[in-house]
């Protein structure tokens, strides 16, 4: 009853919303969006439901990534108030082994960790372990200093990426480099891994900064909810949106916006989406009396956040997801794509209601 207290609807509806779009919610989007244009969608809105091409802006389905890693920040300072009664060894014990779980979980969704071929897999190329990365460099910081401390962490560590990348020259190229496989955050990706390196232009370690500015901004504006709960905390965490949204566009002046290589602008204007979504759903769902129960269809999902993610992320049959191994021979007779993706989900989210409504999470 007493962790029940502590919970905060809107921090369980914004990551349920964020693990909804990753799941299969942006799916049946998609399909309706495809109904409803007669399969012809405009481009600017085809965009919004894949990835922007390298240093190309910015589009919705960029924001899922950095969403999930500021809703992980958002709900340390809760759990770290109940952490703290227990003691500072018990603490570290439990983010060392989250820490890990994540990063082992990672490498079977994304590492081909169970495929039993050491030289197919990959080692840190995972959103799972970006998280886990994140949430370590937040914990060190959570458990050392307050919030004055964590913001000038945030700000260092976005200062910091932000200036190895620009004035750090590497095997005889020149600094400043911001082009796919070709800039310090992949070099250095690439030397450490070696043959565990996935291929692909996204980067990881140092990046793992950047990971750790936007968890902090997490724990900032979690702890803003957490200790203001009211029209103050949104007003904060407004204007704290707004103002990382225009340092993002003044910043874009020098350093590209690359999802990808997760640079300091991205870091900016994703952060004060996620910002501004916190406010949002803070006054819905905190604030307002009338519209709480809109959240409840998000929380059923973002209470299960990690299990949902590794039934639609983690490889199955065919080459489908665990889930998409159970939905397909069940809903295959399903003509209209629409059809099909509504009636999956459907059912996962039934899963995960059952499991809501007799509290059963997966935690790690």
């Amino acid at each position: 009853m007493a962790e029940e207290k502590r919970r905060v609807v809107s921090i369980d509806a914004l990551r349920g919303l964020d693990m909804v779009l990753l799941s299969g919610g942006a799916a049946v989007l998609w399909q309706l969006c495809r109904a409803g244009w007669g399969n012809e969608v405009p481009g600017w809105l085809a965009q919004q439901f894949r990835h922007a091409e390298w240093g190309c802006g910015f589009t919705c389905w960029d924001l899922v990534m950095p969403l999930f890693l500021f809703i992980t920040g958002c709900s340390m300072p809760i759990a770290f108030s109940r952490y703290r009664e227990q003691g500072w060894v018990r603490t570290a014990w439990r983010v060392l082994r989250r820490v890990v779980l994540l990063f082992v979980l990672g490498m079977v969704v994304q590492g081909n960790l169970c495929s039993g071929e050491p030289e197919h897999m990959s080692l840190f190329c995972n959103t799972l372990q970006a998280i886990a990365a994140g949430y370590l460099v937040s914990a060190v910081v959570l458990m050392l200093w307050d919030w004055r401390g964590q913001l000038l962490s945030c700000l260092l560590l976005m200062a910091a990426y932000w200036a190895l990348l620009r004035f750090v020259p590497y095997d005889g190229q020149p600094a400043g480099l911001f082009q796919p496989q070709n800039n310090l955050a992949y070099y250095i990706d690439c030397t450490l891994q070696g043959h565990w390196q996935d291929g692909t232009p996204y980067t990881w370690i140092l990046t793992t900064l950047n990971f750790g500015a936007i968890t902090l901004m997490g724990v900032l504006g979690g702890g803003a909810v957490f200790r203001m709960r009211g029209g103050r905390a949104a007003a904060i965490l407004a204007a704290a949106g707004a103002l990382c949204l225009g340092a993002g566009c003044l910043l874009e002046y020098d350093t590209p916006l690359i999802k990808h290589l997760f640079t300091t602008t991205m870091v900016l204007w994703s952060g004060g989406w996620c910002l501004l979504l916190l406010a949002l759903f803070h006054v819905l769902f905190d604030i307002l009396p009338r519209t709480g129960w809109l959240a409840y269809p998000f929380r059923v999902v973002g209470c299960n956040a990690l299990l949902a993610y590794l039934l639609t992320n983690t490889p199955g049959v065919g080459g489908r997801s665990i889930w998409g191994s159970i939905a397909y021979p069940l809903f295959r007779w399903a003509e209209s794509p629409l059809l099909y993706e509504c009636l999956s989900y459907g059912l996962l989210w039934l899963v995960l209601w059952f499991l809501f409504r007799y509290r059963a999470f997966l935690r790690v």
